[in-house]
């Protein structure tokens, strides 16, 4: 009866992380490994599918070249004790650019946990793992705030860059629907651009602004007294050019 246990049992080689020990037990060994052999890594993947789905779409640091061939136990180790650190890396010399996306500007200024914060994660499950790298999306609003309060596309880039929020070099006002003449170009923007106000944030609102008619932004002098276009006396390179 002795030998029939001895040569069937599976002895543990040591206590599991704390992420794992809810699988500690020598009933519970086939969850990650097949029998007789090492962590199998399909089922590494069964329980971890948000990386899984990463690699299957050729996304972040996991899907990358330098990672993709080795297996997960190459790098996830376990059985070294309860306080163990299954997920470890030189975060100060970490290459980000493995990961798909690049720290342009004041990204690459900033320290990891700036971003990387569960406020910024969206799935449920993630945003439950303390310290965890994974969950944040590409997008600017995933973990800056909307300035324009949705009063404009959510294509920040197409005004801003990486460097600062102020000034927009990619906005040219030319390309609107009212492109700047004469004194106009030299107006500033918060003289037609005024703040409002919504969902609680005051922000300068540079969508929905009237300008079909110059009484939409100027005081008519005349008092309404002598009628027609205002363009028909005057234009954008001064009000006393008639």
């Amino acid at each position: 009866m002795l030998c029939y246990f001895q040569s069937t049992a599976q002895l543990s080689p040591g206590k599991l992380a704390e992420s794992h020990s809810h699988l500690e037990g020598i009933t519970n060994c086939t969850q990650c490994h097949e029998l007789g052999k090492k962590v199998a890594e399909a089922k590494c993947l069964e329980c971890h599918s948000f990386i899984q789905s990463l690699v299957n779409t050729n996304r972040g640091y996991h899907a990358s070249s330098e990672v993709k061939s080795k297996e997960c136990i190459d790098c996830h180790s376990d059985h070294h004790g309860l306080n163990f650190e299954m997920v470890r890396f030189d975060v100060d010399n970490f290459d980000h650019e493995l990961t798909g996306y690049s720290l342009l500007g004041s990204h690459g200024r900033i320290e990891c946990r700036a971003c990387h914060v569960a406020d910024n994660i969206t799935q449920p499950d993630l945003k439950k793992r303390e310290d965890t790298f994974l969950g944040l999306q590409e997008d600017c609003l995933s973990c800056h705030s909307d300035f324009h309060q949705g009063t404009l596309s959510n294509d920040c880039l197409a005004c801003h860059d990486f460097e600062k929020f102020r000034p927009a070099p990619g906005f040219d006002h030319s390309l609107t629907e009212y492109p700047l003449k004469g004194q106009h170009e030299d107006v500033e923007c918060k003289k037609c651009h005024e703040k409002t106000s919504r969902n609680g944030v005051s922000f300068q609102l540079f969508s929905g602004t009237e300008f079909q008619d110059c009484k939409s932004c100027h005081i008519d002098p005349h008092r309404n007294q002598i009628p027609g276009n205002c363009a028909s006396c005057h234009s954008e390179s001064g009000f006393n050019a008639v």
